[in-house]
């Protein structure tokens, strides 16, 4: 019995195994619809690293302020909510996956922002071709020429932004035609998803998995007194009265 109760006991008062609901958080894809949708390293306006290919996705995986947290291809970064359309799907294609190729004869320079007078990151040589490329934005430029900017990565893991009057995108651009049914409801609310966290049966048996213990341990602890109260009842035997006075049965000295 004692054995029995120690092990309802540490059962009790052990940490109750409940899934962390963030660890299980689910992702969304998004769509990017219109064009101009930026990518952010920080959920701020001012933080944009460049535009997004339109028609491509973004996976969605939290929420902070107005910002979604996103990743692109191996980017972590933030995209507005209310720019793309979180669907219920997983595509094949989710990014534009293309290489730059630098075809300036003196090589170029991967600046550490889309202006020619920022910092140089590296220099790259005439023809290099292992260059990932994520997307573009506007910057400065030489006059008369474009002001497209590409956001890129090294094959050293060097990240930063090639003039594009230098360099081109060698894969054509094309649509991605993949769409599934578009999410309505807010995501991630209070930091976990909509589908996230404990449905009601869960939190039922979690309930039921602790208070039933509980209440067998409660039980066993006052079942030896009321076993012992009522075995003492039950062998208390009435004395017998013969005129003025008790006679005491034998067995009531026994």
């Amino acid at each position: 019995m004692k054995t029995l109760i120690l092990i309802l006991l540490i059962f009790l008062f052990s940490p109750v195994n409940i899934p962390n609901t963030e660890a299980a958080q689910e992702s969304y894809f998004a769509k990017v619809i219109n064009a101009n949708v930026y990518f952010y390293s920080q959920a701020e306006e001012s933080s944009a690293l460049f535009k997004i290919p339109q028609s491509y996705f973004v996976e969605l995986y939290d929420r902070e302020k107005t910002f979604y947290k996103a990743r692109y291809l191996d980017l972590e970064g933030y995209v507005k909510i209310g720019q793309v359309s979180p669907m219920e799907g997983k595509p094949e294609n989710p990014y534009f996956q293309s290489n730059i190729n630098v075809f300036a004869l003196k090589g170029l320079s991967l600046n550490e922002a889309p202006n020619l007078e920022s910092k140089e990151i590296a220099s790259l040589p005439y023809e290099s071709k292992d260059i990932t490329y994520y997307g573009e934005i506007e910057g400065n430029s030489i006059p008369n020429k474009s002001t497209k900017w590409y956001y890129c990565k090294t094959s050293s893991g060097q990240i930063g932004y090639m003039y594009s009057v230098f360099c081109d995108v060698i894969e054509p651009f094309t649509v991605n035609n993949e769409i599934f049914t578009v999410i309505t409801k807010d995501l991630f609310v209070n930091g976990s998803s909509v589908s996230g966290g404990l449905t009601a049966t869960a939190k039922t048996f979690i309930i039921l998995g602790v208070s039933l213990p509980c209440a067998i341990l409660i039980y066993l602890l006052i079942k030896p007194s009321l076993s012992g109260t009522a075995h003492k009842i039950k062998n208390k035997r009435p004395r017998r009265r013969h005129g003025d006075y008790f006679e005491f049965d034998e067995k009531d000295l026994s």
